[in-house]
């Protein structure tokens, strides 16, 4: 099934940076980090992240926002994320777990990423800053680049709330568009996972939607096919059987 081997492919790759951040919590936790030397601890910090593949940037924040450890270099890149909603919702939610965020422009890259993080605690359970990892958004581009879509059948990958990560082709991308008053949308939410026909609104194209929830995550998974490619590839085939 189409939609399956892509779901498990993201659910997989989320799986694998959320054990690395999970890992460099545990880490941060060992007696006598602070006295070991800084590129060994860098090891110690990240060992998890080399099983990430298409994991970026990889920063500890502290309480303040900002970085204390740098996966890819020490002494770590100077940045402050205080102002980042994924920053500013762990602050608030010490129950948050896992959070993914919109889409966003990477501070030390300059590319579009999402972004995973863990809140980090102290000993007596306050806020001590955010784990975080960051996914390409062109990781998306080249997972989804490898499925055959007809001209007019898309791929696209949603926020529970309604906020669009991703879309495959989009000829005109636009970072985190909403979507959560749209018909469509508001189905794949409400139903978790299912198909139906309808159309999308800017185009009028009448297409197979094919929907799933990724996993256990708040994301939502769909594929979207051309009616007409549809009953025009079965016609062809149809004709051929015929012909026999």
């Amino acid at each position: 099934n189409l939609l399956q081997v892509i779901e498990r492919d993201v659910d997989r790759n989320v799986e694998i940076i959320d054990l690395a951040l999970q890992a460099v919590i545990e880490n941060l936790k060992l007696t006598g980090l602070a006295e070991i030397s800084p590129r060994f601890r860098q090891r110690i910090l990240f060992d998890r992240a080399v099983n990430a593949k298409d994991l970026g940037v990889m920063l500890v924040l502290d309480e303040n926002g900002d970085t204390a450890f740098d996966a890819a270099d020490w002494p770590a890149r100077r940045l402050n994320s205080a102002e980042r909603p994924y920053f500013r919702a762990h602050r608030a939610d010490a129950g948050l777990g896992l959070h993914i965020s919109r889409p966003l422009i990477s501070q030390l890259t300059a590319k579009p990423v999402i972004v995973l993080s863990r809140r980090i605690a102290k000993p007596d359970g306050s806020f001590g800053g955010v784990v975080l990892g960051s996914l390409s958004l062109s990781y998306f581009d080249r997972l989804f680049d490898r499925i055959k879509l007809g001209r007019a059948g898309t791929i696209a990958l949603f926020l529970h709330d309604g906020t669009r990560l991703v879309r495959h082709p989009e000829p005109n991308p636009e970072l985190a568009p909403n979507f959560a008053n749209s018909p469509n949308v508001q189905r794949f939410l409400r139903e978790g996972s299912g198909s139906f026909v309808g159309t999308t609104p800017s185009d009028r194209i009448e297409r197979l939607y094919t929907f799933t929830q990724v996993g256990g995550l708040p994301l939502i998974l769909t594929v979207a096919l051309s009616t007409r490619e549809i009953e025009a590839e079965w016609w062809a085939k149809a004709v051929v059987i015929g012909g026999l």
